[in-house]
């Protein structure tokens, strides 16, 4: 009993959607058919304008950007940018030259400049061109690599010198201490010696002398 009525369940909700989707068509339907009578009065968004001819918005932001000189937009008090029936008709064919025949920007430029009297065919490197090219770039690179390493070497060999520098220093400094150490011993040495021989002296002469 309870499997059957989650059946029907989803068959109604599945019915319910279909006829959602169909009234959804049915309205968008409408709505392009009365966008199509009244097109000579029309004012689109750029949201508008891409939807009505089925682009993405950043496409149609793109394509005013680096054609607006040749999409005659109507502006306006707002400082916004709509399209009438000119405009949308210049999108369409934007679209179709950049969909169909895969024109290029500067190719769809260049066919407006002229009148669509020709595309004046852009430049395709050869592939030994483009080998060579990459080829001075690895060079290029290399030599820079070649230089930075030279001057590293330089660096280390400099680095090196003052560390030898510096333990010549320290061995030159241990060695005078060791000196300046072993000369005092030896001052101190003396000195006692001298001390010891004046004492015997001493002695020496207080049992000889005459009283």
């Amino acid at each position: 009993m309870a499997s059957y009525q989650a059946s029907l369940l989803i068959t109604y909700v599945e019915t319910y959607l279909e006829r959602m989707v169909e009234n959804m068509s049915e309205s968008e339907n409408q709505r392009s058919e009365n966008l199509d009578e009244n097109l000579e009065e029309v004012r689109l968004t750029v949201k508008e304008a891409a939807k009505y001819i089925d682009e993405s918005t950043g496409v149609v932001r793109n394509w005013l950007r680096e054609l607006k000189s040749h999409i005659p937009t109507v502006q306006g008090e707002n400082g916004y940018h709509y399209f009438d029936k000119p405009a949308l008709e210049r999108l369409l064919l934007i679209k179709k030259l950049s969909r169909e025949q895969n024109y290029s920007i500067k190719q769809i430029e260049y066919h407006f400049v002229t009148g669509g009297k020709g595309v004046k065919p852009e430049p395709t490197p050869e592939v030994s061109d483009l080998i060579l090219q990459d080829l001075k770039i690895i060079k290029d690179k290399l030599e820079l690599q070649e230089q930075f390493n030279q001057v590293l070497v330089k660096q280390l060999e400099k680095q090196q010198q003052h560390i030898e520098h510096q333990q010549k220093q320290i061995s030159d400094y241990h060695k005078r201490d060791e000196q300046i150490l072993l000369a005092f011993q030896e001052s101190r040495k003396a000195e006692q010696e001298l001390a010891a021989n004046q004492k015997k002296k001493g002695i020496f002469s207080w049992l000889f002398s005459d009283k």
